[in-house]
């Protein structure tokens, strides 16, 4: 036990790493399933955890998987495994198992904040035993449903600790870390019509998802027409009065939030010389409308 508790900090700095790097490599805040991996040794016992996806986003259900394993001759019984993740993540019933065996755990939610969010499996003396030999190598996995309260676009920490025969394993935040996506969102620039010198014309941005909040920015080229908030209904606006006719490429940038991610959209518009009521140039006004970003 004490020989184990001393090497803790050595371990935790080398799974840090292979974290961090996992983590470069897949990008944060991209969705899609992006299994992330950690693996460390402390004296002769060996661990790997993995999630299924180090890139979920709210709503989605990751797995978590720990695997035991020992480098010498001398086995370990394993007694209890408290597998530690941010409150955020909600445990998925029923998901808990070794080796693909159900178990029955005591689930700790994080609603008392003087306990940790964890998932607890106790064990049997004689019920996993771990050798260095492949069919004692067990594995525990367990599901979790992410949350809206997540913080978005940021690393949360998962790990976990163990009681064995062979003394107490402490990796609270070994990982892999877990980085929420953020929602992906759209801007799409309303019809510009009737643009000319001397006029004014109101630009409309439409920001989805509808209560993503934020702020747009206007231009007008390089030159800053105006800034205004994103609606509930997801509209924004701004007064524009083009200085120079010809065509002009307008601009809206959307600011993206903590949980939303930024966009922009553009369109090409034709500026009439003032007091001709408007231009058009053939498309509406409209000259070209460019994919969202």
């Amino acid at each position: 036990m004490t020989r184990r508790a001393t090497t803790r900090g050595v371990a935790a700095t080398a799974a840090t790493a292979l974290a961090a790097g996992a983590l470069a490599l897949l990008g944060t805040g991209t969705a899609g399933a992006a299994t992330a991996t950690v693996t460390w040794d402390d004296y002769y016992s060996h661990f790997t955890r993995t999630v299924s996806n180090s890139t979920p986003a709210v709503g989605e259900t990751i797995t978590i998987t720990t695997k035991f394993e020992r480098t010498n001759g001398t086995e370990e019984h394993l007694y209890n495994i408290k597998d530690r993740h941010p409150a955020c993540l909600t445990y998925v019933p029923g998901s808990a198992k070794m080796n693909n065996t159900p178990l029955n755990p005591q689930v700790d939610d994080g609603s008392d904040p003087s306990r940790d969010p964890l998932v607890s499996v106790d064990f049997g003396p004689n019920d996993w035993i771990v050798k260095n030999q492949p069919a004692f190598n067990p594995v525990l996995s367990i599901s979790y449903t992410v949350g809206a309260d997540c913080a978005q676009g940021a690393a949360l920490a998962t790990g976990m600790d163990y009681n064995g025969s062979l003394g107490f394993g402490g990796y609270y935040t070994q990982g892999p870390a877990v980085t929420v996506a953020k929602a992906t969102s759209t801007t799409t620039l309303a019809p510009i019509t009737g643009a000319a010198i001397g006029k004014t014309t109101i630009l409309t941005a439409n920001v989805t998802p509808a209560n993503a909040g934020g702020t747009v920015t206007f231009k007008d080229g390089a030159d800053v027409v105006g800034t205004a908030p994103v609606g509930a209904d997801g509209t924004a606006t701004a007064q524009w009065s083009p200085a120079t006719a010809g065509t002009r490429t307008i601009i809206a940038d959307y600011s993206g939030t903590a949980t939303v991610t930024a966009s922009s959209n553009q369109a090409s518009v034709s500026v009439a010389p003032e007091g001709t009521g408007g231009g058009n140039d053939g498309a509406g006004s409209l000259g070209s409308l460019f994919g969202s970003s």
